[in-house]
């Protein structure tokens, strides 16, 4: 029984295709009207290459596992850059508490809609991909009876 061969990349050809997607990013970040991150734009980016089979999961998967694995040292400089931010934090600490709270239920709802939009996707795509049930039931003595 043949398998299906899996083509394995090599972490430099992984680490190029994540920063060329981050590149990319980048200059659409300088183009666009609104204020928006590289990052979540390059997140986007390479969700949509992922999804149109344009960038193969294999071809980023070992370097975002890597990330994924240090992503509390990454965040280790944003937490540095808070706390030489604190004398401008302090002059407005009801605006920051209610800029928290307002952010993590934005957060939240937005999460919650993506979720149920994704699982009624997969849910759609699941059904159109079974193949048709018989109609036939079976009782619990194991005897077929049309239903």
């Amino acid at each position: 029984m043949k398998g299906k061969e899996v083509k394995v990349y090599s972490f430099l050809h992984q680490a190029l295709v994540i920063a060329l997607v981050l590149f990319v990013s980048k200059i659409i970040e300088s183009f666009m009207p609104i204020p928006m991150p590289a990052s979540v734009i390059g997140l986007v980016l390479l969700f949509i290459l992922l999804c149109t089979g344009i960038v193969k999961l294999g071809e980023v998967e070992s370097v975002g596992t890597a990330l994924t694995n240090n992503i509390g040292f990454l965040f280790v400089p944003a937490g540095i850059s808070v706390v030489n931010s604190l004398g401008v934090l302090s002059r407005s600490p009801f605006l920051i508490i209610l800029l928290i709270i307002i952010s993590t239920i934005l957060l939240l709802i937005c999460t919650g809609y993506v979720s149920q939009f994704m699982m009624l996707f997969t849910k759609s795509k699941t059904k159109s991909e079974k193949p048709a049930q018989s109609k036939r039931k079976t009782n619990m003595k194991g005897v077929h009876s049309h239903g």
